[in-house]
C-alpha cells in the first residue's frame, strides 16, 4: 500500500502532462483518502496549484484535443478551467483560436464571464488617493482611510478606533455629510 503511493506519488511530481497529472492526483485523493493539503506536502506542490490540477477535469473533450495539438497553451487551460459553463469555455476557446488571444486576453475575458465588469479604464492614481486620504484625516483626524482599487472594484475602508460612543458620533458625522 505504502510502495503504491509512493509509486502514485512519484508518477505525479515527474509526469509533463497536466491532464494525466490531474487524473493521478483525483485518483489518490479520492482512492487513497489523501488530503489536498498532505499530497501537496508529500510531493513539494503548493496545495493551490493541485487545485489548479484538480479544476481540469471539467475542461472539454475539444479544448483538450487542442491542448494535445498544440493549438493551445497549458496557461490558457489553467485560465478556463476557472470558468464553470462548459458552453462558455468552448466559446471561449474558440475565440481564444480564431483570434489568437494572449493568455492575458484570456485572463480578462474569463474575467468578464465570472464577473460581468469589463477591465476597461484606469486606476486611480497614488497621487489622487493620498490626496483624498489626507483630506479626510484633516476634517476627521480620528478615522483612518484605506482606499483599495482592483480590475473588478474600488473600496474605501473608514476606520473608527474607540468605543461606541465615539465611533457613533463620528460615523454620524461623516454619514451626514454623505449623505448632504
Amino acid at each position: 500500500m505504502v510502495q503504491e503511493i509512493t509509486s502514485l506519488l512519484n508518477q505525479i511530481k515527474s509526469d509533463k502532462d497536466i491532464f494525466q497529472k490531474s487524473r493521478l492526483i483525483e485518483y489518490v485523493i479520492k482512492e487513497k483518502n489523501l488530503r489536498i493539503i498532505d499530497l501537496a506536502n508529500k510531493i513539494g506542490f503548493k496545495s493551490s496549484y493541485i487545485c489548479h490540477l484538480l479544476r481540469l477535469k471539467k475542461i472539454p473533450d475539444v479544448i483538450i484535443d487542442g491542448y494535445y495539438s498544440k493549438s493551445i497553451s497549458s496557461s490558457h487551460i489553467y485560465v478556463l478551467s476557472r470558468l464553470n459553463d462548459k458552453k462558455q469555455m468552448i466559446n471561449l476557446y474558440e475565440k481564444i483560436l480564431g483570434e489568437n488571444y494572449t493568455v492575458k486576453q484570456t485572463e480578462s475575458a474569463v474575467r468578464d464571464y465570472l464577473y460581468q465588469v469589463k477591465s476597461i479604464g484606469k486606476y486611480i492614481n497614488k497621487e489622487n488617493t493620498e490626496k483624498l486620504t489626507n483630506k479626510i484625516k484633516e476634517k476627521y483626524p480620528e478615522i483612518n482611510t484605506q482606499i483599495t482599487q482592483t480590475r473588478i472594484r474600488g473600496k474605501i475602508i473608514l476606520e473608527v478606533k474607540g468605543n461606541l460612543e465615539t465611533s457613533s458620533k463620528i460615523l454620524k458625522q461623516v454619514l451626514e455629510k454623505l449623505s448632504s
